[in-house]
């Protein structure tokens, strides 16, 4: 008799295995009540061209320009945003994951993208007379260090700005990293 054989013959003899809840009812729990502080991320549903510009850190030197497009999706009842973002031209994508953390009354988030092994975690308060959200994470540097990064993303309808700096850890001077200026396609 073979292991595979052996096997098979133990299981029958041992009878079914442990029951599962049935999906139906699993599926029939209620759902979550959406927090009222969920409205925010409905505010950067939909696919946004993108105008990049990469600040130049030597004078007289132009900024770096380019284009992308980012995907963003509601999921799980409104709960959750879905950020997929692509520059045209370049291999480069990232992908995104924020919500309402109702526990510390912040916005919570993740990134991970192809520029580095790691994924970044990533806090943010909304400020509704300005329409702005503003971020706060850190970003491994060359040399292992770690330097705090602030960025700010303010909505003005179907055009919202994105602004990141890198706060050297030791000076606390802000070094421009990008600007995004985010259009919403029309559907």
């Amino acid at each position: 008799m073979t292991r595979f054989a052996r096997a098979a013959a133990l299981a029958l003899a041992l009878g079914p295995p442990l029951s599962l809840p049935p999906l139906a009812a699993a599926t029939a729990q209620e759902a979550p009540k959406p927090d009222p502080a969920l409205a925010v991320l409905a505010l950067e549903a939909g696919t946004w061209d993108a105008d990049i510009t990469f600040p130049s850190r030597e004078p007289g030197k132009p900024d770096g320009k380019a284009k992308g497009v980012q995907v963003n999706t509601l999921r799980s009842n409104g709960m959750w945003m879905l950020n997929q973002f692509s520059v045209e031209g370049t291999p480069y994508e990232g992908t995104g994951l924020w919500g309402y953390d109702p526990k510390t009354g912040k916005y919570r988030g993740i990134w991970a993208d192809n520029n580095e092994h790691r994924i970044r975690v990533d806090e943010g308060t909304w400020d509704p007379g300005t329409q702005t959200m503003t971020w706060t994470a850190e970003m491994v540097q060359a040399d292992g260090s770690v330097a705090p990064l602030r960025f700010t993303e303010a909505f003005k309808g179907d055009v919202r700005t994105f602004h990141m700096v890198a706060i050297g850890p030791k000076s606390g001077k802000e070094f421009p990293l990008l600007d995004i200026t985010f259009t919403r396609r029309k559907t």
